[in-house]
């Protein structure tokens, strides 16, 4: 954190590519907990930040709100953990383009981000699995794991649509929410 090095909790949460499919394959999203320092702790703050595609497990400012909370990182699924989705076809594009909003440019990256889909899906993700109604999911299969009654949200950027989404599907689960 920036107020120096912290005790962590550090985990691994195996949870269904698809929940809507029983024969799913699983996978492996890492989960941090900061625990407060103070007596009795509060709810617990799970952090949500940008993104897409942006991991979800770096957060220096956590010491600022560990004196009365434990704050929680849960991996974004396609970014974090054991199924991350990179696409290293897009990023040479981007990096050799000179003009990114050219028509050739577009044209370029589009192809790339047809043949990153075509590769993942030979390799066995079942890309439309990965989208902020699972990532929500997951957030809520941590909450259950680690025993908190409800928790407090504190997110960012594309982060906040992850919290609106929390809010509209668990919303008994949510003490708070800060965007």
């Amino acid at each position: 954190t920036e107020a120096g090095g912290r005790a962590a909790d550090c985990g691994t949460l195996v949870v269904p590519e698809d929940r809507q499919s029983p024969g799913s394959r699983l996978i492996a999203l890492p989960v941090v907990r900061i625990r407060a320092t103070g007596p009795d702790p509060a709810e617990p703050i799970f952090r949500l930040g940008g993104g897409p595609g942006a991991s979800n497990l770096d957060f220096p400012e956590a010491s600022r709100l560990t004196d009365r909370h434990d704050v929680v990182l849960v991996g974004y699924c396609g970014a974090d953990g054991s199924a991350v989705l990179d696409c290293p076809e897009v990023d040479d594009v981007l990096r050799s383009s000179r003009d990114m909003a050219g028509a050739e440019s577009l044209r370029r990256a589009t192809d790339a981000f047809a043949t990153c889909s075509r590769r993942l899906t030979a390799e066995g993700f079942d890309l439309p699995s990965y989208n902020f109604v699972e990532r929500v999911d997951d957030l809520e299969a941590a909450r259950r794991a680690l025993g908190y009654q409800r928790l407090n949200l504190f997110s960012s950027s594309a982060g906040t649509r992850t919290a609106m989404i929390y809010a509209w599907r668990y919303p008994a689960s949510i003490l708070r929410s800060v965007m």
